[in-house]
């Protein structure tokens, strides 16, 4: 019985390996096998059933994808590098509350890359961790969505507009009051610059906060009990960044200027 294109393509882990090889374009036979660190006598067998199944041909020395081939593996990357962010930090993911994320932006998940989970340390419970601090000043914008407060915010945002860098903040109805209660002269001090903006939004979403520059991105979760236990989420990935610029241009789109 001919195998599914399903078993053949994810029921191997060389012939998911040569197809994201040759997503890259023509490869030689040398080249696979030097990438993928493989014998003849593993490949051969392995291109030879993509071959049978439409997925790989054979130009001279050099195999490369069918249409079909480019259409299913481009298909794929988002699903396995999905999985990769998920299965690298499971216990995490598998207590957060990723409501409030659009579908659009939640099924390309995958693009957070390599992240990096910072865990609370009780005796610096609300200061920044340095991988933060290190890099919102050396960045040239910040865009920030706030539905956790946090009593550090305002001043590190009048401070980031006060050193020429942009910041585009969007806050909750909760945390906008709250700052307006309690930091009213910092927010004022903030609303002074030119190279500032706030908005307000009535979103209601299981993500605290989103901090995206273009140095870093800067994610932290409520759990799905609603409760804020202050474990941070961090990626360098340029596709995370991209991402959490979308992220943060559709909550922008759905707040309301404050001037």
């Amino acid at each position: 019985m001919k195998s599914s294109l399903t078993d053949i393509i994810l029921n191997s882990e060389k012939r998911k390996n040569v197809l994201l090889l040759l997503i890259e374009g023509k490869k030689s036979r040398e080249e696979i096998k030097r990438s993928l660190n493989v014998t003849s006598t593993a490949l051969i067998p392995q291109i030879k059933k993509l071959k049978e199944h439409g997925l790989v041909i054979q130009n001279g020395d050099h195999y490369v994808l069918t249409s079909m081939g480019k259409v299913l593996v481009s298909n794929m990357l988002p699903f396995l590098n999905a999985v990769e962010v998920f299965e690298e930090n499971s216990n995490y993911w598998l207590n957060r509350d990723l409501s409030g994320i659009p579908d659009l932006i939640l099924k390309r998940f995958g693009e957070l890359g390599n992240c990096v989970i910072i865990e609370p340390d009780l005796n610096y419970l609300f200061e920044f961790p340095k991988e933060f601090t290190e890099n919102i000043f050396k960045s040239s914008y910040v865009m920030a969505f706030n539905a956790y407060f946090h009593p550090e915010y305002p001043a590190l945002y009048s401070s980031l507009a006060e050193n020429g860098i942009y910041v585009s903040l969007v806050t909750t109805n909760p945390v906008h009051e709250r700052m307006e209660m309690d930091y009213s002269d910092e927010i004022k001090k903030f609303m002074g610059f030119d190279n500032t903006e706030l908005f307000v939004s009535d979103e209601m979403t299981g993500l605290a906060t989103l901090v995206s520059t273009d140095r870093f991105l800067f994610l932290c979760f409520f759990n799905k009990k609603g409760q804020y236990d202050h474990t941070i989420l961090m990626s360098f990935d340029s596709k995370a960044l991209r991402w959490s610029k979308e992220l943060f241009a559709y909550f922008k789109n759905n707040a309301q200027s404050i001037q």
